[in-house]
């Protein structure tokens, strides 16, 4: 069925879309990682914004999913864009405790999350972080735009045959001199990466849009001058361009998302 022929290669597989999606969510990250970073997020112990690491530790992780890609190594990506998947799970999560726990009189530190911080704390399984995104006043609202039942849980199983070699096929995936269709599996990429996108930019709009104010506000006030009215709710240039390509194609989220934003997005 399989015989030796290197299809890694190839224009076709060289050029495949998923390689400039990486790069578009990395440009993404990276300019949340600096911008973030004047922030610093209540009930925690730090001086510097903790997000920011996380941001750019997803940046990162992107750049090795695309080398593992473009060596053929499709099995091995797959195991890192479920662990992506994971992270942004545990971003939100840790950021909606985080948000209701703390207090400004009673729990200045929220306990769960400063133990995170410190290694102590072990994040509940992904069903019970869902319940809370659920449940939660400052997400249920936007919870249900996503197939977490249906296409996001299809998703994740199909990316767990990789993680546990539920398959021989999919180990397979990582023999690149097997004849196998590796475009397949690229265009599998690309869908699953454009949905993680796709929710991790809604929940940190929905969130924190605050992180993705325009540069403009802030260059004002580092050289002693009052921004421009309105500045405050003009959004990051990188910001307007992955909410146009990752999350307008859904026009119902991409409405709710205009709508409850601070942010003047086109």
């Amino acid at each position: 069925m399989y015989y030796k022929e290197n299809k890694i290669d190839s224009e076709a597989y060289q050029n495949h879309p998923v390689f400039e999606k990486i790069e578009h969510m990395k440009k993404f990250y990276n300019g949340l990682a600096d911008t973030c970073y004047r922030f610093v997020p209540n009930g925690t112990m730090g001086i510097t914004n903790y997000e920011s690491y996380v941001y750019m530790s997803i940046s990162n992780k992107l750049d090795s999913i695309k080398l593992l890609l473009k060596v053929g190594h499709i099995t091995d990506a797959f195991v890192l864009i479920r662990n992506l998947f994971d992270t942004v799970l545990v971003e939100i999560y840790i950021d909606v405790v985080r948000k209701e726990k703390f207090d400004w009189i009673e729990n200045r530190i929220v306990e769960d999350v400063d133990e995170w911080l410190k290694g102590k704390y072990r994040i509940p399984k992904i069903l019970e972080i869902l319940k809370v995104l659920k449940e939660s006043l400052s997400t249920k609202d936007l919870y249900h735009f996503f197939g977490w039942n249906t296409y996001l849980k299809k998703n994740r199983e199909f990316l767990d045959d990789s993680v546990h070699a539920n398959r021989y096929s999919s180990i397979l995936l990582n023999c690149k001199d097997l004849n196998i269709k590796r475009e397949k599996q690229l265009d599998n990429a690309i869908i699953i990466l454009n949905q993680i996108t796709m929710v991790h930019i809604s929940f940190i709009l929905h969130l924190n849009w605050h992180y993705l104010i325009a540069n403009d506000y802030f260059d004002h006030f580092d050289v002693g001058d009052t921004p421009p009215e309105g500045s405050r709710h003009w959004i990051a240039k990188y910001a307007q361009e992955a909410f146009d390509e990752f999350i307008k194609p859904n026009e119902k989220l991409a409405k709710f998302i205009k709508e409850h934003c601070e942010l003047e997005i086109q």
